[in-house]
């Protein structure tokens, strides 16, 4: 059994019976006592569960207002909507928002949301990200003109949210308008994390290491990606590195220090949290609010750093000069409106629906609320989300894998490419015979390697441990000399321009074989990945036979697939079948 499929079972077995001992989780998972003890201890230190002696129990509050973390049941979850006066969420997209939603609305609890614009909300609290985007990108025109004549060859690290991609759109429209020469070579998605968008940047320098700029979506997407171009031994002379953000420690640090990192825009979570709570005072009564409350950012270089944030000389920790934030508030006029509904009956709680709260932005805004609440003597009541969304992908990469199956008939020859939802894939043949499996996924081999009625191929190859497949000229040779019925592929984009497209070379060689020794190719691929373009084409999307994915494709891209000629299965609608 997978992780991901023994943590919703132990979670599954908590939400039921409120505890759950080592000896049921071997038996239910059929894994060793041992694997089980460290699944609980990976589970409670992500805040899902409390260990005990022989097991676990199960957490049963959110987080209040002290900060204090656990995760909570969906039902729990919507029932916040039920018991709080106004609701304020987080840019997210997964089942429990959208039921929560749905809920505050038929109670008629007002929404505030922060970031981007939510249908049903009575505002969004967010910063200009399009117009701070084109303005720091004027600032890199300008920088470039002085420092790097006038040559720009810029990777842009973002995201697929709808605020963060306003601002790479209008880093993007900046350059082109500011410095016409300049060229955004590729445009990656880095989920916003640390690990995620050095793991990208590093395969991208491996095919562009000429870049001289890099702009961010955010403080762990820069600090990642400053990583992959110091882990390619390149030269940080040659660099300059840009982002929104200084939301943390990190960068303030790094831009005082001098190196790459030379400007960013500074978005103050701590402005935002606060106005996120007056906001939520004013819908409380039901005061004109207008559609969007624009909060202030400021371009930061290392020259005016200190005109912003403050650093403790025994600590080296930086917090914000308030009195200049004061200015900068007061300045706002969405903020100068929600100053004014302070003196009216106020909310006994308000609601908030987070994500990622290990991000220093939600660590530093969680912080500011929790402040202002507090000094309006109003109940802050705070769930994460993050755990999910995740599980909401898993479930759907599942769905998919079960869709996949149905169209694998005996006597068929069948490639599996390596991935997660071909490993769920490869769980759905169990107790089938009569077929015969081609892979690169070490997953794929070790999930049906006690199944006698199938016969295994391995391609043999390197090793490459990040997505447990197996790379190189060995692997690719294997399908030169043999031909499938079918070929199950994933990758990590998908669109009509760029065709199907993944972040590793080697891995992309394999792919390449795998299609071409098919006489019929089809991509499994959720949702996220519709719409996106990697950092390496795979093939043109008239390769493809089949797409199977879920229901949150968009009906553009869904038409647009079919009129290539594509059938596109909705695993959703199969599943059920």
């Amino acid at each position: 059994m997978l992780q991901s499929q023994r943590d919703a079972t132990i979670l599954g077995l908590l939400q039921q019976y409120g505890s759950v001992t080592v000896g049921q989780i071997s038996t239910q998972c059929h894994c060793s006592p041992i694997t089980a003890r460290r699944d609980l201890s990976r589970l409670e230190e992500t805040g899902l569960l409390r260990r005990t002696h022989g097991g676990a129990i199960r957490l049963n509050s959110g987080v209040s207002a002290n900060g204090s973390h656990s995760h909570l049941s969906l039902e729990t979850r919507t029932t916040l909507s039920e018991r709080s006066d106004v609701l304020i969420v987080t840019p997210e997209e997964s089942a429990t928002t959208r039921l929560l939603l749905q809920r505050a609305l038929r109670c008629g609890v007002p929404i505030i949301a922060e970031s981007i614009n939510l249908t049903g909300a009575r505002t969004y609290v967010a910063i200009n990200d399009y117009r701070a985007g084109v303005e720091l990108a004027g600032w890199v025109a300008r920088y470039a003109r002085e420092h790097l004549g006038g040559q720009v060859r810029a990777l842009d690290v973002s995201c697929s949210l709808p605020n963060t991609a306003a601002r790479s759109r209008g880093f993007t429209d900046g350059l082109a308008d500011t410095l016409p020469a300049s060229e955004i070579l590729l445009r990656l998605d880095g989920q916003g994390l640390r690990d995620a968008a050095r793991s990208i940047v590093a395969d991208a320098l491996t095919v562009y290491p000429d870049v001289n700029v890099i702009f961010a979506i955010n403080d762990d997407s820069a600090v990642g990606a400053l990583d992959a171009y110091r882990a390619a031994g390149l030269d940080e002379s040659r660099l300059l590195l840009v982002s929104f953000g200084l939301e943390g420690n990190a960068t303030k640090d790094m831009l005082q220090n001098g190196g790459p990192y030379r400007a960013a825009i500074a978005m103050f979570p701590e402005l935002v949290g606060r106005a996120c709570v007056d906001a939520a005072v004013c819908a409380y009564h039901g005061c004109a609010l207008p559609n969007w409350v624009e909060t202030p950012h400021v371009l930061v270089t290392r020259e005016s750093l200190e005109r912003y944030y403050v650093r403790d000389p025994h600590t080296g920790a930086w917090s914000s000069n308030w009195p200049v934030l004061e200015t900068l508030a007061a300045a706002s006029t969405g903020c100068a409106l929600l100053h004014d509904c302070r003196n009216r009956p106020l909310p006994g709680r308000i609601g908030w629906v987070q994500v990622f709260s290990s991000h220093e932005w939600y660590r530093n805004m969680r912080q500011a609320m929790q402040e202002r609440s507090r000094a309006l003597d109003i109940r802050l009541e705070i769930v994460d989300a993050s755990h999910d969304l995740a599980q909401e992908i898993e479930a759907l990469k599942r769905a998919i894998a079960r869709a996949a199956a149905r169209l694998i008939n005996t006597g068929n020859t069948v490639i599996l490419d390596a991935g997660i939802t071909t490993a769920y894939l490869a769980q759905a043949l169990h107790g089938r015979s009569g077929i015969t499996i081609i892979t690169n996924s070490i997953s794929v081999l070790s999930e049906l390697a006690g199944e006698p009625g199938i016969t295994l191929v391995s391609t043999g190859g390197i090793v490459r441990h990040e997505s447990r497949s197996l790379i190189g000229a060995a692997a690719e040779t294997t399908f030169k000399d043999l031909r499938a019925d079918q070929a199950f592929i994933a990758c990590t984009g998908l669109s009509l321009k760029f065709g199907l497209s993944n972040t590793n070379m080697q891995e992309t060689a394999v792919k390449r074989a795998m299609i071409a020794a098919a006489r019929e190719v089809i991509l499994l691929a959720d949702h996220t990945k519709i719409g996106v373009e990697s950092l390496v084409k795979v093939a043109p999307v008239d390769c493809l036979h089949r797409l199977i994915t879920d229901s949150g494709v968009s009906p553009q891209h869904r038409l647009a697939l079919t009129q290539q000629g594509i059938e596109v299965i909705i695993a959703d609608d199969t599943s059920a079948a």
